[in-house]
């Protein structure tokens, strides 16, 4: 592994320490990537994550292909290639799907929620035929509009459901994709919830096919929100959790502004996330980590 980009990939400048010195570019420190969901799900989370990476803060960000924001998006993404990665965010639960699969809408012509997808993947209702012509039309609106793919990851991870990752595993090749996103924890003992403990059996299952279609993935995926909440005093700072000498970590964040929260709320505060990646603490806890900031490209 390089301790910079390959030739025409992105370019991740060191976010800039106190005093101006450039804190995070001693090179016997580990990689982490800073990576924001959601690029194009709607104007507003979108802004917010530019702002992120325009600011050295996220490296990484992956991009919806069939929602309101899309077009916006994809707009935006040439000016930003040199600052960060750009991956497509497999989206197979929300709005209307770019191919004509029935396993994959209801009776409206809409995709079906995470709930009805899970159970579908769960129970052989999925047909792999559609669901890899989903992923396919997907990945082919980013790639023709000029966006070079780091990778793909899916939105609310949906990507690692059975029928589902072996679509991915069949398709990411024939693009010549070389990355995805596993969201494994490393050990069971960080898990906390349930629905944690579910998401990593399903990872860990998804991981053999995408490691026989020979596809890389970060070490391990850690979620912004809790080391926010560290920072409120609510659980310890974490020490070492972001780094890890195997290979790169992934922080996955999900920062907009505060437009983005009114339009469109859910589980994340995408205004306090991005607060949170543009404070002084978060610059503490990459130093406390021994973080360099690096892309998907790295992986």
């Amino acid at each position: 592994m390089t301790s910079q980009p390959l030739p025409g990939t992105a370019r991740v400048e060191p976010m800039t320490g106190a005093g101006g010195s450039r804190a995070l570019s001693h090179g016997s420190q580990l990689p982490l990537i800073v990576h924001a969901d959601d690029f194009g799900e709607t104007q507003e989370i979108t802004r917010g994550i530019c702002r992120g990476i325009e600011a050295g803060a996220v490296t990484s960000t992956s991009i919806m292909a069939n929602m309101p924001g899309t077009h916006d998006a994809l707009q935006r993404a040439a000016a930003l290639a040199d600052r960060a990665s750009f991956g497509v965010h497999l989206n197979l639960s929300e709005g209307r799907a770019l191919s004509a699969g029935r396993s994959l809408v209801g009776e409206d012509g809409r995709l079906h929620d995470k709930r009805t997808l899970f159970v579908a993947s769960m129970t052989g209702r999925l047909r792999l035929a559609e669901v890899e012509a989903e992923i396919t039309a997907q990945i082919a609106r980013v790639r023709d509009s000029g966006v070079r793919i780091s990778h793909v990851d899916g939105h609310k991870h949906l990507h690692q459901l059975p029928v589902v990752s072996a679509a991915v595993a069949n398709v990411l090749p024939r693009f010549g994709i070389e990355r995805v996103r596993i969201t494994r924890l490393g050990r069971l003992t960080r898990v906390r919830k349930a629905t944690t403990l579910v998401r990593e059996l399903l990872a860990l299952k998804a991981s053999r096919k995408f490691h026989r279609a020979r596809l890389r993935s970060p070490v391990r995926t850690v979620d912004l929100q809790p080391l926010i909440a560290a920072y409120r005093g609510e659980e310890p700072v974490p020490d070492g959790l972001l780094v890890d000498p195997s290979g790169p970590v992934e922080l996955c964040c999900h920062p907009g502004t505060a437009a983005a929260d009114l339009e469109k709320p859910g589980s994340h505060t995408r205004r306090a996330e991005l607060d949170f990646l543009l404070s002084p603490r978060f610059r503490e806890l990459l130093l406390i980590n021994g973080a360099r900031l690096v892309s998907y490209w790295e992986v």
